[in-house]
């Protein structure tokens, strides 16, 4: 289980790519002067040269005299990646793509409904989506809220991501409409929350 951000329209969305994260391999991690875990370093069946065997990230400053680091909190670092739905996607749109970011900042938010106005100007409707991964039996309910999109502002994405998604609330057996052959004491319901993004 696990949270999820992503977009829905009928058209398709162009990717973002995260220019803070990449792939290398441990030969280039090595040449770079990145540090490699020793494990990794004398697993005799890793290919040096795979250039897929890392994730590197510069997101990070390093403090090595206090053993801490600090979130750099770049405006660009979030990805928009084009995805197929599956059970957990509950909308009727055509087309989804998840957002990933590490957190909310404000930058971020501001180039995220940058990309959705750039959407908008070629279908009059874009959602955005906060839900809990593998929360949706019993069926979840779904809050949406219609904002148009000049009012969308980096205040609404910070709200959309900090509703608590990860919860349920208990329900009794009237709430639910089928059995769903779950014990009275487990029924609960998740809530999936939505934000659809209208041009005017």
């Amino acid at each position: 289980m696990s949270a999820l951000m992503y977009l829905a329209a009928d058209i398709p969305f162009l990717e973002v790519k995260n220019p803070h994260e990449q792939t290398i391999s441990i030969q280039e991690a090595l040449e770079r002067g990145i540090e490699v875990p020793d494990w990794l370093l004398q697993d005799e069946k890793a290919d040096r040269n795979d250039p897929k065997m890392l994730l590197y990230t510069d997101r990070y400053q390093i403090h090595s005299e206090n053993g801490t680091f600090e979130d750099l909190a770049y405006d660009d670092d979030f990805s928009i990646c084009p995805m197929e739905k599956s059970a957990d996607i509950l909308t009727k749109k055509a087309y989804c793509a998840s957002v990933q970011w590490s957190h909310y900042t404000k930058g971020r938010a501001a180039q995220i409904i940058r990309y959705i106005r750039e959407t908008l100007t070629h279908t009059p409707q874009v959602e955005i989506w906060n839900i809990w991964m593998g929360a949706t039996y019993p069926p979840p309910r779904i809050q949406k809220v219609r904002i148009p999109a000049e009012e969308l502002d980096a205040d609404a994405l910070k709200r959309l991501d900090a509703f608590e998604i990860s919860t349920s609330e208990r329900v009794t057996r009237q709430q639910i409409p089928h059995a769903w052959g779950i014990p009275e004491d487990e029924l609960e319901i998740s809530t999936q929350y939505c934000y659809e993004i209208v041009r005017t």
